[in-house]
């Protein structure tokens, strides 16, 4: 009997110490077939190649000991059981983006919570430098912030040649001398029509925006993609703005709506990203914004795009009639945006993950 407690005991610690000497990276995301399954795949992927060993993605990490976490997304962390992991772990988060006045119960049920729920993190990452202040705001240690963007797929997220352009609008029913503004993103609650407006993404004041635009009516088109759309669509078709609205089957679908526009324009009142600042940009489309999240950071007005206060839709549309008036604006502005997107391809995105973690490895 002391024998076969001896050995069980001697098998165990064998295994403690095989998991302290063989840490691991996990990633952990969600389930869901869009965006975040592509920024858990970039990420892994250059983690991978700079620690020389695969780095699994998982939405279940509570059984793990010994090894290093990354969650890539906060959900699980937040509404998961984490007091059932290990405390031998090695934590970091990405935090994103989150506005303390958002009526969202998650978003609320999430601030609620801060610090104490980081308190476990080595590292945080956050997007840009508003996500940063306000999780100083709420007690977060600054030695624990780390500041990492938003990334794009370089290879994929291209400027069209003339022929793709000809060949994404046709597909879309746009025609050649049509002024065409992008705007992809759920803005609607909840996932069916989306009749009811998400305020913190800024519907309401897209749809005033483009009232005040003074680009002639039959020259202007909105392109739309993205589900619960359906407040901006009968905005829209109130105001006899012309719109299309595609829902797509894959994230990688999106790269053919770029090619089909002229600007977009990001109306929110809080943002970690959006990430449709950086797919623009390697897309050769200009972008107007409100000063929120990585825009606040990236965008220098009249060179790579256009910044407006968060609800001033009289400057936001000044910028969108800039564009369309002034093409030598337009050209430096879209040039200036290829410009600064190569310094936000996933493989650089990666690279700061890896500097974040190596030491622990």
């Amino acid at each position: 009997m002391l024998k076969e407690t001896w050995w069980r005991w001697r098998h165990l610690l064998a295994n403690e110490w095989q998991g302290r000497r063989h840490r691991q990276v996990y990633f952990v995301t969600d389930s869901a077939n869009w965006s975040f399954k592509w920024d858990a795949h970039y990420i892994t992927t250059g983690l991978s190649q700079r620690i020389g060993a695969a780095v699994p993605t998982l939405t279940t990490p509570w059984h793990l000991r010994h090894q290093i976490i990354v969650f890539g997304n906060r959900y699980p962390w937040f509404f998961g059981p984490r007091n059932r992991l290990h405390r031998s772990n090695t934590l970091f988060l990405t935090w994103f983006h989150g506005d303390p006045d958002d009526p969202d119960p998650n978003m609320r049920t999430m601030f609620d919570q801060l610090p104490q729920a980081l308190d476990p993190m080595v590292g945080i990452v956050v997007t840009c430098s508003i996500s940063r202040d306000i999780l100083l705001r709420y007690g977060v240690l600054e030695t624990k912030l780390v500041t990492i963007p938003l990334g794009v797929d370089l290879n994929r997220f291209t400027p069209p040649t003339p022929e793709q352009r000809r060949l994404s609008r046709q597909s879309l029913e746009i025609s050649d001398e049509m002024f065409c503004i992008g705007s992809f993103q759920k803005d609607g609650t909840g996932w069916g029509d989306g009749q009811t407006p998400k305020l913190v993404k800024g519907p309401d004041v897209f749809l005033e925006t483009l009232s005040r635009l003074t680009i002639p009516r039959h020259r202007l088109m909105v392109l739309l993609t993205g589900p619960a759309r359906g407040y901006v669509k009968q905005g829209l078709t109130q105001m006899g703005i012309p719109w299309r609205h595609r829902f797509l089957d894959d994230y990688h679908e999106i790269v053919s709506c770029y090619h089909a526009l002229d600007a977009y324009l990001i109306g929110s009142r809080a943002e970690g990203g959006p990430k449709a600042l950086p797919e623009s940009w390697a897309c050769g489309v200009p972008v107007v914004s409100t000063r929120v999240g990585m825009p606040a950071d990236c965008i220098q007005s009249g060179s790579n795009g256009f910044l407006a206060d968060i609800e001033d839709t009289h400057s936001l549309a000044t910028a969108l009639d800039t564009l369309f008036f002034q093409p030598d604006l337009y050209q430096s502005c879209r040039q200036g945006g290829l410009t600064s997107v190569r310094g936000l391809d996933w493989s650089i995105i990666a690279d700061g993950y890896f500097q974040m973690i190596k030491e622990h490895l």
